[in-house]
């Protein structure tokens, strides 16, 4: 059987669409790459093999060692990490594909000189088996099965805390609306940014308004900022994301001066009742950044349903690995929250 193999880059903007369209998967989709390229200094790329009985495509995005806060002396030149919710997608089942997948991403990345591979894989694919060992669990994610009936996710999956929230927004006059316009889009830029500044985030997680403007104009409908008004004031907004299957819950935030009109809880109810209509399996709420910590708390009063969540993290060049190690921790301190950070050397630092 004849297995062919490419590696697209964003100028194979055809081919990409072909492949891995956003309908398929918004996160592996040509669009959400190019978002990467231009605002996260990441070099797309999307591996591709195929066979008359099905294909296996694995978005990544390389990072350049050049860009790391010491001299780097390495033979070595990228890591690789993927887009959230991806790892290899394979489509139709053939086992030549499987069988030399892993020996086929491993010969690119000594190639090209990959020294990592880090993914985000999705929970209902079979990306870590086709990565093997290295797949590490990483913590649960809430979702909603929107094939139910919205009033029967509403009466019998929300907490009572939960319905009694989304009444409140509801009698109180809270609107929910979508709009991705140049000035909406402004102020979901400011309600995110003032959250995250207001939750003293980390620096990952500061974008820029042309940042989120590039979703509206890189992924069109794949892309819905969704907002929350009350007597004409903006108050809170979400950026949802969905191919055919699945709703994601992006990013988002809510000015604190309204949280008492709950117009979170609406805007997620309302969320779920556009996916069911639209046909979608799952509405993906996330996890939080620790088990069982406020924000997870709060997704699971939607819904008891947890789905687990791995990571994958492998060493293509171990010896490359080691040098660079070495040269970051003679130069750099450690913060001890980011002790477990793959690969090391890209952890949050002070200088030694």
């Amino acid at each position: 059987m004849i297995v062919t193999e490419r590696f697209l880059s964003t100028a194979d903007f055809a081919e990409w669409q072909a492949c891995l369209p956003a309908s398929r998967s918004v996160f592996g989709s040509l669009g959400y790459a190019r978002i990467g390229e231009r605002f996260r200094g990441a070099t797309p790329r999307l591996h591709v093999l195929e066979c008359s009985h099905g294909s296996i495509c694995s978005p990544t995005l390389l990072y350049p060692l050049n860009d790391l806060p010491f001299e780097v002396q390495s033979v070595a030149r990228w890591d690789a990490g993927t887009p959230d919710y991806t790892g290899p997608i394979s489509t139709g089942h053939c086992d030549v594909l499987y069988d030399t997948f892993r020996e086929r991403r491993n010969a690119w990345a000594h190639r090209e000189g990959i020294v990592t591979e880090f993914a985000h894989l999705h929970p209902w694919s079979s990306g870590g088996e086709l990565l093997g060992p290295g797949c590490v669990y990483n913590r649960e994610i809430v979702w909603v099965d929107v094939t139910l009936e919205p009033e029967q996710i509403f009466n019998e999956h929300f907490e009572s805390s939960s319905r009694k929230n989304v009444r409140k927004a509801e009698r109180e006059g809270v609107k929910i609306f979508t709009n991705s316009d140049d000035e909406h889009v402004r102020e979901f830029f400011r309600i995110y940014t003032g959250t995250m500044q207001r939750n003293q985030a980390l620096d990952r997680y500061a974008f820029s308004f042309d940042f989120f403007r590039a979703f509206r104009d890189e992924l069109g409908d794949n892309a819905q900022f969704t907002f929350a008004s009350f007597q004409g004031t903006l108050i809170a907004a979400t950026l949802y994301l969905h191919d055919d299957d699945n709703v994601y819950s992006y990013l988002g935030g809510a000015d604190a001066d309204w949280n008492h009109l709950r117009p979170t809880n609406l805007m997620i109810w309302q969320t779920i009742q556009w996916a069911h209509s639209a046909g979608k399996k799952r509405f993906i709420l996330g996890g939080g950044y620790v088990p069982n910590e406020g924000i997870f708390r709060f997704k699971s009063t939607f819904s008891p349903l947890t789905q687990s969540f791995y990571t994958y993290r492998h060493i293509h060049m171990p010896d490359e690995y080691a040098k660079l190690e070495q040269s970051f921790r003679a130069r750099c301190k450690l913060k001890d929250q980011d002790a477990s950070y793959f690969p090391i050397y890209r952890s949050a630092y002070t200088p030694a």
